[in-house]
């Protein structure tokens, strides 16, 4: 019963949250404390690669709900704690309104919930949830810019929820199930049947929208830069990792490797280019996540156990280094008055350096800096033996990330400047201290991972060599800023875009 009670407990509290004013910080901490023992019981019973399957209700598997705690779920869940107790400490001298601890709880249930899922019917209640909860966050300062992104974080998330319950519809009429496990042995024997195709198509398509994937989520860059800097944190570093998280359930049935291929290929490149030529650290920021889940996409797509080893090492480096980048980022924007790069390089003494030094973490963990949280995943990724495609996407897009994340280098001066609240420094040690020793606590936690097996002097090089070229690119090219075409991030092309997108998956899954 551990298992339900994993998300169980944190809609409880999230009631309790609302219903009390004076003790929902506290039902948070309690939350947390109740989320953090339980999954240390987990993740010590599966350290050895297990398993733990449970039933709900006594059912059989094709009609009942099963929850399942694997791999994914024991790299997943440390995550969600960190960045949980990040956000817990760095809004604490703004005092929330209770509503947001409540929706808070919320979140993090429905994030375990998804973990745990093997039924593609509750994935779909359970991302809807998630985009209910998203969109009230987004808007939860209810200025205008962030209603305006959160409305369009609902409107487009629904067209993509829409599409992927009439592929469940398609599963289910041909097959008679839902579960996860059981699909994949029906659909072996038809893996090439156009109703097959057709589900395929429309679960993917779908849940591409909440993944992140170019194309598919121009509602991202408004959303994760207008938020408070807690919500982009859990946005960027969790929530948009549970789309992946559904396709690498959906990979794992059906046939999904050459169109992740190419769709995680134009995902990496678009985004760092948009990212590159941001002229705001959160839009910035939010534009290079769309970059890095390029990585998670064509790791999927290699799909090699050493592959997707590299995509969990990937998912829990981006979550922490995107968390302390956007908190840091949200600290620095409110110390200037401004996130601009103009108005933070020229104003930068009026940064606390406890805010600067965690944009350094940040951007050393990002740009892939060795050993630091980031380069394993590359390491691994670039180790699994992809083809040439796979390999040279990756390389562009680590030169490219290099690049963008340049911009910051003129911030990273230490002087004497404003102090920092001690609730911030904790919330970035939070996040920072795991950046820095990544590879020996990963090998700690997660051995049946074997992150750090890609720490190999050859790929340690070519890191470095990467991370030297983009800067010096960036030298380079520091006065020329390109005019990227604006309107697919206006809701009615978007919404044309996911169209196309789903054409286009179509397409791909047919050949």
């Amino acid at each position: 019963m551990i298992l339900a009670v994993l998300p169980l407990s944190r809609f409880v509290l999230g009631l309790l949250c609302h219903l009390s004013e004076r003790k929902a910080r506290l039902l948070a901490v309690v939350g947390w404390c109740i989320s953090a023992a339980l999954t240390v019981l987990l993740i010590l019973e599966t350290r050895d690669g297990s398993t733990i399957t449970v039933g709900l209700g006594g059912w059989p598997a094709d009609l009942g709900i099963v929850l399942r705690f694997d791999a994914v779920s024991a790299a997943v869940c440390p995550l969600v704690l960190l960045l949980e107790l990040a956000a817990i400490l760095y809004v604490r001298k703004d005092a929330p309104r209770p509503l947001f601890y409540a929706l808070l709880q919320f979140l993090l249930g429905a994030v375990f919930a998804l973990l745990l899922s093997q039924d593609l019917f509750n994935e779909y209640v359970i991302l809807e949830l998630l985009t209910l909860v998203g969109f009230l966050l987004v808007g939860y300062d209810r200025r205008p810019a962030q209603v305006w992104a959160s409305l369009k974080y609902l409107v487009l998330a629904s067209v993509g929820m829409g599409f992927f319950l009439v592929g469940v519809a398609v599963v289910y009429r041909h097959t008679g199930t839902l579960n996860l496990g059981l699909l994949a042995g029906i659909l072996a024997d038809q893996p090439d049947a156009p109703w097959v195709v057709l589900a395929a198509t429309l679960l993917t398509a779908g849940v591409a929208v909440k993944a992140g994937l170019f194309g598919f989520s121009q509602w991202l860059p408004a959303a994760h830069s207008a938020a408070p800097p807690a919500v982009s944190a859990l946005l960027s570093g969790l929530v948009i990792k549970m789309g992946i998280v559904v396709i690498l359930r959906l990979s794992q049935v059906f046939p999904l490797g050459a169109t992740l291929q190419l769709l995680g290929a134009a995902t990496a490149l678009l985004g760092v280019v948009y990212a590159a030529y941001a002229r705001n650290l959160k839009r910035m920021l939010a534009f290079s996540t769309l970059s890095q889940i390029g990585y998670l996409a064509l790791g999927l797509a290699i799909g090699t156990p050493q592959a997707l080893a590299g995509v969990l090492d990937y998912a829990i480096a981006h979550g922490l280094f995107k968390g302390l980048l956007f908190l840091a980022a949200g600290e620095a924007s409110r110390a200037v008055g401004s996130g601009r790069f103009d108005d933070l390089v020229s104003k930068r003494a009026a940064i606390p350096n406890a805010t600067v030094g965690a944009l350094l973490v940040g951007t050393l963990g990002i740009v892939g800096l060795p050993p630091l949280a980031g380069f394993g995943a590359k390491a691994v990724l670039l180790g699994s033996h992809p083809n040439v495609f796979v390999a040279t996407i990756l390389v562009l897009t680590s030169i490219g990330t290099a690049f963008a994340f340049a911009k910051l280098l003129p911030l990273f001066r230490f002087r004497r400047a404003a102090s920092c609240p001690s609730d911030r420094i904790a919330a970035y040690a939070v996040l920072a201290l795991p950046i820095l020793f990544f590879v020996p606590l990963t090998g700690v936690t997660l051995p049946s991972l074997q992150l750090g097996s890609g720490l190999r002097p050859l790929l340690v090089v070519e890191s470095v060599g990467a991370i030297a070229i983009g800067v010096l690119l960036h030298r380079l090219s520091a006065r020329r800023t390109p005019r990227l075409p604006r309107r697919i991030f206006f809701l009615e092309e978007a919404v044309l875009a996911i169209l196309i997108g789903l054409l286009l998956v179509y397409l791909f899954l047919s050949v």
